[in-house]
């Protein structure tokens, strides 16, 4: 299974931080891998709101449905943040 997302205002050091504390490592690449699933992080094009510029980020989860829909659930619940 694959799943693409992109998250905005969640600065890629915090996203990497994030899965490592729901399972993860750091692997030589950057990106995250757990027991069955692995994340790709990378930076996107900041999107222009007025003077404003807010910073953009892709996730790539791969792994299994059955260990990747927990892991998704609990780094969405930690990325949520008010008022974005």
């Amino acid at each position: 299974m694959r799943i693409e997302r992109d998250y905005r205002s969640l600065p890629l050091w915090l996203a990497r931080e994030y899965l490592i504390e729901v399972g993860g490592h750091t692997e030589a690449d950057g990106n995250v891998r757990g027991a069955g699933w692995r994340a790709q992080l990378s930076e996107g094009d900041a999107i222009p709101i007025g003077a404003l510029r807010i910073g953009q980020i892709r996730l790539i989860f791969e792994g299994d449905a059955v260990v990747l829909d927990p892991v998704i659930a609990a780094f969405e619940k930690k990325a949520l943040r008010a008022g974005g």
